[in-house]
């Protein structure tokens, strides 16, 4: 298996540089940790997954996979979350802003998620949560220490397209 994947800088026709509401959202979502688990949600490490894979992205930090959690409900349907570990968006000592971990997202839904997701016909997720943390945490306990962003996409036509938070 391919250990690392290159990706042009400019993804989706988006380049690094969002201000004002984009990064408002950002900051928003990171403050969601703090929203209970939703009833039903389902944690796994899923048969396929790779946790050693170390995943390329725009911003040259270390991202690497930690778990998926199935079966949640969202404001479009059942949504699917793809968390990974991203020690550089660490408040303290990481080097890695929101605008930048924002283009990494994109990518490891694109170019790692979607080729990986098996699911079987006509049951793709309505929606797919990509969340960078910068130490592993416990989905729905809050964790004031860690760091995390979210974004949100629609799997449609093999992209994953931006739904915002």
């Amino acid at each position: 298996m391919e250990k690392a994947r290159q990706h042009p800088a400019v993804i989706m026709g988006r380049t690094a540089g969002y201000q004002g509401l984009r990064g408002l959202i950002g900051v928003v979502a990171a403050a969601a940790t703090l929203i209970p688990a939703l009833p039903g949600a389902a944690q796994a490490r899923d048969e396929g997954w790779d946790p050693d894979f170390q995943i390329t992205v725009p911003s040259g930090q270390s991202v690497s996979f930690m778990d998926i959690i199935r079966g949640e409900d969202s404001a479009v349907g059942t949504a699917v979350r793809y968390r990974f570990l991203a020690p550089g968006i660490a408040r303290s000592d990481g080097s890695v802003a929101f605008m930048q971990a924002e283009e990494d997202m994109v990518v490891i839904c694109q170019d790692y998620v979607l080729p990986q997701i098996h699911v079987a016909p006509g049951e793709m997720p309505d929606q797919i949560i990509i969340v960078l943390a910068d130490r592993p945490t416990v989905h729905g306990i809050a964790d004031p220490e860690a760091t995390q962003f979210f974004e949100a996409y629609r799997p449609e036509d093999g992209l994953c397209i931006w739904e915002g938070f």
